[in-house]
């Protein structure tokens, strides 16, 4: 096989067989190469260059046009110059083609690069392109939400037709939905839902304060949405505080589990599936959005609460710390993270009652000696173990 005429990173990118190497994994092409760049090492910035550009346009050919192609060609370039704008000045133009599965796509922008310099301009300007590259693959190839937002389809249906509960009054307002789920609805808040709403999807839209109590139904998950979050549950109880005027909006179990997500990032297909994704909130757990920073936050609330209608004894009579751990996970439905290995020994003998959650912690921790933090909702006991 003739041996090519190597002089440019644009050399490499109008070499055929390069191209092949690169988009069809061809295997007599990859050994070509290989030897190539055994016999020409210092050429191997050229070569991770060309083959990040190569890459970078045609993977992305499958979002955009042609003549978008032919654009982000033209921006490498300006960057490029832009870099050191005196390092092309007795440089002649090349041309950058497009190609997929081996077969040109027939559009071109021009790519000034130098066809004599040292090795140290060649690695600064092939670490350049690999930057660009990669910057302009990683935003045209982020995962993104489907064409169709889930918040805009639900917009667009209850703009044509819908029902809705606004309280003006200076209570609550107690509202039954044809599906069995109550919502308590707060003062200044107003509950929107479309009018297929007992024979579609369960969907709601919420501005201002309310409690939640939902019928469970897995085949038809309910949402809700915010001017900034979404909030999805398969059947539980929750309050969601999403006052306009507010800096924050938040949401707090009381009882089951719930997804949160941010309203632009949740897509139809979150809408319809009958699994929790998102940030995903259980019984005594909050999810508090930044607005401004558009930053969501999970942590334990202020005051953790048993279950409804349970009842649990925390009499403990030399009763194994990891039990004790356990049945204090069980009625709270916080999670509670020990190494159990390192608290096989320990015990406690204690006689507690309607002390609260983070007391009742206290009391436990200094009996054997331990401490605790709450990380991202979830408490973690740190401890050396017992004698």
């Amino acid at each position: 096989m003739k041996n090519p005429d190597i002089n440019s990173i644009d050399d490499l990118l109008a070499n055929e067989l390069f191209r092949k190497w690169i988009l069809e994994k061809d295997e007599a092409a990859a050994i070509f190469w290989s030897q190539w760049i055994e016999q020409n090492p210092a050429r191997l910035e050229w070569v991770a260059a060309a083959k990040a550009i190569i890459e970078t346009l045609t993977e992305s050919d499958k979002q955009l046009t042609d003549l978008e192609i032919n654009r982000e060609a033209d921006l490498i370039q300006q960057k490029l110059l832009s870099l050191n704008p005196a390092m092309y000045d007795d440089e002649e133009p090349g041309y950058l083609e497009t190609y997929n599965n081996g077969k040109e796509l027939g559009s071109k922008g021009i790519l000034f690069l130098p066809r004599t310099r040292g090795t140290r301009h060649l690695v600064g300007i092939a670490a350049s392109l690999l930057m660009i590259a990669g910057v302009y693959w990683y935003y045209n190839n982020k995962p993104r939400p489907l064409p169709i937002n889930a918040y805009k389809a639900f917009m667009q249906e209850t703009k044509h037709k819908s029902f809705e509960y606004k309280n003006n009054s200076d209570g609550e307002q107690h509202i039954v939905l044809s599906d069995g789920s109550e919502v308590v609805l707060e003062k200044n808040s107003r509950l929107t839902y479309a009018a297929n709403f007992s024979s579609g999807k369960r969907e709601v839209y919420l501005e201002g304060n309310a409690f939640f109590n939902i019928t469970r139904n897995p085949e038809r998950p309910f949402i809700v949405y915010t001017q900034t979050i979404v909030t999805k549950v398969l059947g539980t109880s929750f309050y969601v505080k999403a006052m306009s005027s507010d800096e924050t909006a938040s949401v707090v179990v009381k009882t089951g589990k719930v997804s949160v997500f941010k309203r632009e990032n949740f897509t139809s297909t979150d809408a319809g599936s009958p699994t929790l994704k998102g940030m995903v909130v259980t019984p005594n757990q909050q999810v508090v959005y930044d607005i401004t920073n558009e930053q969501m936050n999970k942590s334990l609330v202020e005051k953790p609460a048993i279950a409804p209608q349970t009842t649990y004894s925390f009499d403990f009579d030399d009763t194994p710390a990891i039990e004790v751990f356990n049945r204090l996970q069980a009625a709270y439905g916080v999670p509670i993270l020990i190494d159990e290995e390192v608290l096989k020994t320990c015990t406690i003998a204690a006689s507690l009652g309607n002390e609260p959650f983070y007391e009742k912690l206290r009391i436990i921790c200094k009996i054997i000696n331990a401490t605790y933090e709450v990380i991202d909702g979830t408490v973690v006991i740190n401890t050396r173990g017992c004698k």
